[in-house]
């Protein structure tokens, strides 16, 4: 039989007495028992929290080779509680650590009233110095040091853009996410996954309490506490490929401003991916001289900007591809139509519109005007889609929007439409003719390289647009890993008749007599290519871009490039076969061998 309702109302009650009784033993142990014990700690010594800092995950490639790792140092810190910033202590401590006396006091004052929150003064002391403070700690009240792991970059310079870095949290940053727990002194990624994936990679701190005489002396653990273990970050094991990264590279070695990006068409994920000018990210495991940032801060070459995911630029001739399969698919030609020939410009309104070949390229079909890149024949496609089509294909394309790629920050480019050239110009200062402008893609157009690869990527594989993946497998130290899978997130607005066509026209792009992509022909692999050569203000050099995708019917890789200032699209196709070659040869032997 069941309990009644009596007697479970008995073994509530009893269950409450037992509680009291609990609670007032602790009570009794606590005030009765222990009472010397923690009225000597309240009237003689202090408790200090001591954090344990977490490890930040480490950073590997596609194939576990490690990226970033982490290097047990020593960091000495203050704690405001205890700290008195007299002159004579602030002196001393400058000398042993040799640091600047105003340096200490700046970053005292900066966070002090966090009374309980240690205030960093020097990362990667030796353990030489860290002796002496220790023998010599009542003459250093409330100055700490603890083990902190930096981050070390076994590659320097590679892939520093695509890695990022991390740094002290900064005033605003700590406004922002000290809900996160974040603290003053904490480190934290400031740029590339390093930042995207900061959550993830940081872990979460321990700490444990210590009783300290008010003269500093630590006595030992609090009595009855336990210490609470750091919990590590996860490890991220990205998309990239060490070897092809250094091919990458080795390609841009003599590259002063421009982006490479190599992605698999496939799943989008990223193979290698470079910035130009880069630099080395160890300088930034320690505090950084204002000589090195500003040579960082350049406004001239923009070291720390990633290229490939924050540089703006006119995409040139590579839009050829939408105004091409944009007209095929509104039935406006075929990829045998002639239009009028081209004899080196045009008259539109009130002014020539001019072919990058002075010369002309005479009657062309499409496949022809793709592969020899004719302007002419494009302006005609341009003018005969009109403005509002080209913007609602481009926009299908999914240009004018972040990608979503695992790096922070990214750009979003710029696709201009009606609204913008009435808000600009007002709606009777301007005509038809800026769509010959965006049809070559010229004008105020502004795309990214991770933008063109992940449109190029989808001309190459029939049309689906994947999202651009760098982080291939998060792995937590206590849980399975999680294994990132491809994400689709649209498909191109064209049928598989225009992607055919435009896949002809780049195939003769680099394979055929005329085509201005000649210099990435490679023997037994099928390349297919697009040149552009993007026209910018002031007079200066057009900036290069190609793009290309092989094996050009069944494809494993595309390649973007971009340099700033360096002519001709045509003149950096060589760079291209130079990255592909290793792909296809080197690479294939590798994976046979495995």
């Amino acid at each position: 039989m069941g309990l009644d309702f009596k007697d479970k109302n008995k073994i509530v009650l009893y269950a409450f007495i037992l509680g009291f009784v609990l609670l007032g033993l602790k009570l009794f142990y606590l005030q009765v028992s222990k009472y010397e014990y923690y009225n000597k700690l309240s009237q003689e010594n202090r408790i200090r929290m001591v954090n344990i800092k977490a490890t930040r995950g480490e950073i590997l490639d596609r194939n576990g080779n490690p990226l970033v790792l982490n290097y047990p140092t020593y960091t000495v810190s203050l704690l405001p509680f205890e700290f008195s910033p007299t002159e004579e202590v602030v002196s001393s401590l400058a000398e042993l650590l040799e640091l600047d006396e105003d340096y200490i006091i700046e970053r005292f004052f900066k966070y002090h009233d966090k009374q309980y929150s240690p205030i960093p003064i020097k990362r990667k002391v030796d353990f030489e110095t860290i002796s002496i403070l220790e023998e010599n700690n009542l003459d250093y009240p409330g100055v700490l040091h603890e083990v902190d792991p930096i981050r070390v970059y076994p590659y320097n310079k590679m892939a520093c853009h695509l890695i990022g870095y991390t740094g002290e949290i900064s005033v605003g940053e700590l406004r922002e996410r000290y809900v996160e727990g974040l603290k003053a002194g904490d480190w934290v990624g400031k740029q590339g996954v390093e930042k995207h994936m900061d959550n993830t990679l940081r872990g979460r701190d321990g700490y444990k309490l210590l009783e300290v005489k008010v003269t500093g002396e630590v006595v030992g653990q609090v009595e009855g506490t336990d210490e609470i273990d750091a919990q590590p970050g996860a490890d991220l094991w990205l998309t990239i490929d060490t070897h092809l990264q250094m091919v990458a590279e080795s390609v841009f070695a003599h590259v002063e401003r421009g982006a490479l990006i190599a992605m698999d068409p496939r799943n989008g994920e990223i193979l290698a991916m470079v910035s130009k000018p880069d630099y080395d990210l160890n300088i930034f495991s320690s505090l950084i001289s204002d000589t090195i940032w500003e040579r960082l801060s350049s406004e001239e070459t923009h070291p720390m900007l990633n290229r490939c995911v924050q540089g703006t630029y006119p995409p040139a001739s590579i839009f050829k591809i939408i105004t091409a399969s944009a007209a095929i698919d509104k039935g406006y030609i075929t990829s045998d139509s002639k239009l009028q020939p081209c004899y080196g410009s045009i008259w539109y309104g009130d002014r020539y519109f001019r072919c990058w070949k002075s010369s002309g390229h005479f009657q062309l079909n499409l496949i022809q005007a793709i592969a020899q890149s004719c302007d002419i024949y494009f302006y005609q496609l341009g003018l005969r889609l009109g403005l509002d089509e080209w913007v609602e294909y481009t926009n299908k394309c999914m240009f004018g929007q972040k990608t979503g790629i695992e790096i922070t920050p990214e750009m979003s480019g710029f696709i201009p439409n009606r609204d913008y050239y009435n808000s600009r110009y007002g709606r009777r200062g301007w005509g038809y003719g800026v769509v010959f402008n965006l049809a070559i893609g010229q004008g105020e157009i502004l795309v990214t390289p991770i933008q063109l690869a992940q449109f190029i990527s989808a001309t190459a594989n029939g049309g689906r647009i994947f999202k651009p993946q760098l982080v291939k497998k998060i792995v937590p130290v206590y849980d399975s890993p999680k294994i990132s899978k491809p994400l689709l997130v649209g498909t191109l607005p064209f049928s598989q008749q225009a992607l055919q066509a435009v896949r002809l026209g780049m195939i003769e792009a680099v394979n055929g007599e005329m085509g201005t992509g000649k210099g990435a022909y490679m023997e037994g692999h099928l390349v297919a290519g697009k040149t552009g050569t993007a026209q910018v203000p002031h007079g200066q050099v057009s900036h290069a871009l190609f793009a290309a995708f092989a094996p050009a019917y069944d494809p494993e890789v595309v390649v973007i490039i971009i340099l700033e200032n360096a002519g001709s699209g045509s003149a950096i196709a060589y760079l291209v076969r130079q990255f592909m070659e290793y792909y296809f040869q080197q690479r294939k032997i590798e994976y046979a061998t495995f």
